[in-house]
């Protein structure tokens, strides 16, 4: 399948040592650009960022995560922005440039990996999709899923975590430093604080590069590793307590979480066999995209010049403009997990036929860590939503396999591999500049400033319902706000506490802390009472966005906000009906849990 030439990660596979620094430099462009482009549309008013400002915010004021606030992630990510909040004050632009400085470590190890595996081209065009694709875009109304404001730190802090370790543990795979294989391991202990997904995928990359220690007996080497990976372990549970320490953990014992039917259609298991379907169809897309640009470079071995790689970039070019109205493009990616299982085999099969395993290795160890991380997305991959993170990794392993592997697989047959490698960066650039017009189409939306100073955002229309909530509190002289189901970004802006632990009110957190541990909070501790609500009810209007809370005698959850012996209303979230526009989430009466 690949070429040993493809694997040398030395520079003497690129025809001019001045070009080292074309790539990055056309990467650190386009990174500015989008930075530029996209200024400060990433976070969504109401839904899970405001959480990540408030957090930090409550525990550089002197909250206790898992006591004062109750959290169900690991402790790194909210530990560490508290302490820039601390360091620097509480603000958004803390945030964004935290944020800015993890995307560019984690473009600058991807780009190194993916030099390492391939050459500079294909290391360049993954790099520069991840940042016009992944980095800044937006696809879907709720405006979190970027590495600038992402939904959940957790999330990109443990990707980058999890690339920190596959770096440094590459490269004790080269150079046998035990000072880089400790690095790793202390990165990935880290990455263990974070979340589930990012630390599993690294721990299997890892575990693929170590195959040669445990098969050699460097038991110096797996010790190493292993005492450095517990050291940030220990010392969570030694700060925060065992619990805390687990984060996520204890949740995949919770089979009620995993069933919601969001989470369920996240993975396409709402609808397996469709989704399975859809899966091979776009393989099947894929194929009739490649196979005649396989078939030009195949029958053009003899010819020579660059015409026929030009043209070919052309055709591709204009055929894909005249269909790409009709295209979902974020949907593109769906086949991901068998373009990965084919890429994992391909390279079996090669270390197998060279008999020199340590030339797939690395690779072999990127395509383990993509594919374990399209877990949570396996029958439904995709750009948005979770994709931004879980699915870049294999989305940029494919684009290597494209412009760098198969392009030397052809011409180590006599066929062009610059016909493939010119049609495949076309199909690229396609993909890249739609998913640029995607995000075009969202900032559009985004016509209103919310906050002011270092907390300033653009928002669609939203922002203008949580402005005006912001000021309603602000004017109150109340001193502590609840927000339901969520839109903890009211209390940051307002810097007004929750006097409760809990600051969302969805099905998952439902499942996790219960109904009676809310109502108990509520009770116990209430916030200010709105002097037009009927006691033990809850006044929600979607006119102005201005959830407060009553002094409630009843059930909170996702089954409903009632009072004792009045029947709940069912839906997805909380909120009047007429509030859809603002929401857009389905509400349906029933009698049964959605």
């Amino acid at each position: 399948m690949v070429s040993e030439s493809a694997y040398r990660g030395d520079d003497q596979a690129d025809p001019c040592e001045r070009t080292r620094i074309v790539g990055p430099l056309l990467i650190a462009v386009a990174g500015v650009g989008m930075l530029w482009w996209t200024w400060r549309a990433w976070p969504d008013p109401l839904v899970d960022f405001g959480r990540e400002l408030y957090v930090p915010w409550r525990l550089a004021e002197g909250d206790a995560l898992f006591t004062d606030i109750a959290w169900f992630n690991g402790p790194l990510s909210q530990h560490w922005n508290a302490l820039l909040f601390r360091l620097f004050g509480p603000g958004l632009s803390v945030l964004i440039w935290s944020n800015a400085a993890v995307l560019a470590a984690s473009i600058a190890m991807l780009y190194r990996l993916t030099l390492r595996v391939s050459d500079r081209l294909a290391a360049t065009v993954a790099c520069l999709v991840f940042v016009l694709v992944f980095a800044f875009g937006q696809y879907v109304g709720i405006a979190n899923h970027n590495w600038m404001t992402p939904y959940s730190h957790e999330v990109t802090h443990g990707v980058a975590l999890a690339l920190a370790a596959l770096a440094r543990v590459a490269r004790w795979y080269r150079t046998r430093s035990l000072l880089a294989l400790a690095l790793g391991g202390i990165a990935l202990g880290l990455c263990f604080l974070t979340k589930v997904e990012p630390f599993v995928a690294g721990s299997l990359g890892c575990a693929v590069l170590l195959t040669s220690a445990a098969r050699d007996r460097e038991q110096r080497a797996v010790a190493t590793f292993g005492a450095a990976t517990i050291v940030p372990v220990a010392i969570s549970a030694a700060l925060v307590g065992m619990i805390g320490t687990l984060g996520a953990w204890p949740s995949l014992l919770n089979t009620e979480v995993a069933g919601l039917p969001f989470y369920r259609a996240g993975m396409g298991l709402d609808h397996p066999a469709e989704r399975a379907v859809e899966m091979f169809t776009w393989a099947g897309i894929w194929l009739l995209v490649l196979l005649p640009i396989l078939a030009i470079a195949r029958w053009s071995g003899r010819t020579r010049g660059p015409l026929v790689p030009l043209m070919t970039a052309a055709t591709v070019l204009l055929a894909l403009g005249v269909v790409g109205e009709g295209v979902r493009w974020p949907d593109v990616i769906r086949p991901l997990p068998l373009v990965g299982l084919a890429i994992l085999g391909g390279l079996l099969i090669a270390a197998r036929r060279t008999g020199r395993e340590t030339d797939h290795t690395v690779a072999l160890a990127l395509t383990v860590f993509a594919l374990a991380l399209l877990g949570k997305m396996i029958l439904n991959v995709r750009v948005a939503h979770y994709g931004f993170a879980l699915a870049m990794p294999a989305t940029l392993l494919s684009i290597t396999a494209l412009v760098g592997w198969l392009p030397e697989w052809l011409d180590a047959r006599g066929a062009r591999g610059d016909v493939l490698r010119a049609g495949a960066v076309a199909v690229v650039a396609m993909f890249a500049l739609q998913h640029v017009s995607l995000t075009a189409d969202r900032l559009s939306q985004k016509t209103v400033v919310v906050g002011s100073g270092r907390d300033a955002f653009r928002s669609d229309l939203r922002g203008a319902y949580v402005e005006e909530a912001v000021t309603r509190f602000t004017t109150s002289g109340a001193g502590s706000l609840a927000v339901l189901p969520e839109g903890v970004m009211i209390n940051y802006l307002a810097r007004a506490p929750n006097p409760t632990p809990y600051i969302n009110f969805m099905p998952p957190e439902e499942i996790l802390f219960g109904d009676a541990a809310w109502a108990e909070a509520f009770q116990r501790a209430p916030p200010r009472r709105d002097p037009d609500c009927t006691e033990g009810h809850i006044r929600i209007r979607s006119g102005s966005v201005r959830h407060r809370l009553c002094n409630v005698a009843g059930g909170v959850g996702s089954r409903g906000i009632h009072a004792p012996g009045s029947d709940p209303l069912r839906g997805h979230c909380f909120r009047d009906p007429d509030a859809r526009s603002v929401f857009d989430y389905p509400v349906r009466s029933s009698s049964t849990r959605p």
